[in-house]
């Protein structure tokens, strides 16, 4: 038998789905009207969904959506730049180990799945999706340890550290004993804790400040996941999960549209929360030079305002790469082959920054790379990545 609709939750939805298709806000009997329901139904509807921050009520008593919607709009979002990092190397655990890969983040008191990978197998135990609790599974005693000092005391005060199998550990400071070693070892064990039959390892993911954004992990029936397939899988994981650390908090670019460096480096690395742009002169990608006009006679004439412009349309572009913008800039660092160009730098430099911009730090040099270049410029981007 199909399990029942709830009526209450189709109506809430029906309610929202109104209030977001408007194009202003709505009073209760508007969106009475528009969902074909009583005022006073509606109106109680309403109270409780403002309550709950899903809906807000202006000073006039007229309903929009709230906050928390944007809040959960966000985390679809920070999910799926985990997802686009982590799922190759969920399919490739799962082809490899023919068991369930997995990852999750902190949710509440348990452990969401914001990705997983099946393997080819008819007989498989444990959950593709959902949540787990962070007590008893692998991915969730990952999640936990990797919390700090009275964050961790918090949340373990808050949790029912409920027994589902003989193996659960339900008492309190076994469990916090067993989440120190597991923030010293580095990984997590499930030995039939959560489900009868089935057994898990998992590692944590970092961020670029080292601290435990998700947890990756492998699972699969007791009777061919033993010891020594879980001791082998748990240093496929702990390699891979560095992997997605990098790409996501720390990874270099060297982006084909713009001119090649000169040399062995990246026009951009992150790392955490910083950007780090490389020296950008006004070069494109044919290593010719904007901002350079040559006479009739042969005569060199060089823009510092073309190439300063040019300079930083390419720092934008490579911020955008990375999701920033020139407004996330905190740092600029300009060398400039002339201190006679420094005026025409400083007028098109505030064509894009005013005085809450960057700091800056504005130098002549005694020369630069090439004799059609007037000016560089590296600067630091502060941009926080949020996952979960």
């Amino acid at each position: 038998m199909a399990t029942p609709k709830n009526n209450s939750v189709a109506k809430a939805f029906q309610i929202l789905n109104t209030l977001s298709g408007s194009r202003g806000d709505m009073t209760a009997s508007e969106v009475a009207r528009a969902v074909g329901g009583t005022v006073a139904t509606v109106h109680r509807f309403l109270m409780t969904l403002e309550e709950l921050g899903v809906v807000a009520r202006n000073a006039h008593g007229r309903y929009q959506l709230g906050m928390v919607l944007a809040d959960l709009g966000d985390r679809v979002e920070h999910n799926k730049l985990l997802l686009d990092a982590v799922q190759p190397h969920l399919d490739a655990l799962a082809a490899r180990y023919r068991e369930a890969a997995h990852v999750a983040v902190r949710n509440g008191k348990g452990a969401a799945y914001v990705a997983h990978s099946l393997p080819d197998r008819s007989l498989q135990l444990g959950h593709g999706a959902g949540v787990v609790p962070l007590h008893c599974s692998a991915l969730g005693k990952v999640l936990l340890a990797g919390l700090r000092g009275a964050e961790r005391e918090r949340v373990l005060a808050g949790l029912e550290l409920e027994r589902h199998t003989a193996a659960t550990i339900a008492d309190r400071p076994r469990l916090a004993a067993e989440l120190d070693r597991i923030a010293l070892q580095g990984h997590a064990a499930d030995n039939e804790e959560w489900e009868e039959g089935l057994r898990g390892v998992a590692v944590p993911i970092h961020d670029g400040h080292g601290q435990v954004v998700a947890a990756m992990g492998v699972s699969g029936p007791a009777s061919r996941f033993d010891h020594t397939a879980i001791a082998r899988c748990r240093d496929d994981l702990a390699a891979r999960a560095g992997q997605v650390a990098r790409r996501l908090f720390m990874e270099s670019r060297t982006l084909p549209n713009k001119a090649r460096p000169r040399g062995s480096f990246p026009h951009l690395k992150r790392v955490g929360d910083f950007v780090f742009i490389s020296g950008t002169s006004a070069r494109r990608p044919d290593d010719s030079f904007d901002g350079v006009r040559i006479d009739p006679d042969g005569r060199v004439r060089l823009d510092i305002r073309r190439q300063t412009r040019a300079v930083f349309e390419n720092i934008n572009d490579m911020l955008a790469s990375v999701g920033a913008s020139l407004a996330d800039l905190v740092d600029v660092q300009a060398y400039l082959a002339s201190i006679e160009d420094y005026d025409g730098f400083n007028a098109v430099y505030a064509e894009f920054f005013g005085p809450d911009g960057p700091t800056r730090t504005t130098v002549a040099v005694a020369g630069l790379p090439h004799p059609h270049q007037l000016l560089m410029v590296r600067g630091v981007a502060h941009k926080p990545l949020v996952l979960g």
